[in-house]
């Protein structure tokens, strides 16, 4: 009898100190949010006027209507007042897509989307790669990053 109440009473406290090693579940201190592509340019002196001609004739429109149809969320530009030296980045762009899958996954029906889009408005992949090429004598790259912005959520009570 005296082994079978201490088997017993070793189980209870076994259970209970096997119930207080279980974590309970606790809120994520965030959420997060959407994925942007920012990419970092330095434009060539004296090529600010002929950089910033084929963003507004070439790049702006094909971002509006990547935008229009639903293959990103928006996009901006931004410049830096100040330079840390030659080669320092003075126009930057941020692309915002909904995940991460739409930002950097492979999809067959989304690149044909974006390839018919970059068709439309060049008229062929030779004119599309020619004025590609185009940017190189007129800005560099010089970093591109890709960010998951985040909300930190309310600390639980």
């Amino acid at each position: 009898m005296k082994r079978v109440c201490l088997s017993i009473l070793f189980v209870c406290i076994f259970a209970i100190g096997a119930l207080a090693q279980t974590p309970t579940a606790t809120p994520s201190p965030t959420t997060a949010g959407n994925v942007s592509r920012v990419t970092y340019f330095d434009v060539l002196p004296g090529k600010t006027p002929e950089f910033t001609t084929f963003l507004r004739t070439n790049t702006i429109p094909i971002l509006e209507e990547q935008k229009k149809q639903g293959l990103i969320l928006s996009y901006g530009y931004f410049t830096k007042p100040n330079t840390e030296g030659p080669g320092d980045w003075d126009l930057g762009l941020v692309v915002t897509y909904k995940n991460y899958a739409d930002a950097i996954d492979f999809n067959a029906d989304r690149n044909a989307k974006f390839d018919a889009i970059g068709l439309k408005h060049y008229g062929s992949a030779d004119a599309r790669t020619k004025a590609n090429d185009s940017t190189n004598a007129m800005r560099t790259v010089t970093s591109s990053y890709l960010v998951r912005g985040v909300t930190f959520n309310p600390m639980p009570k």
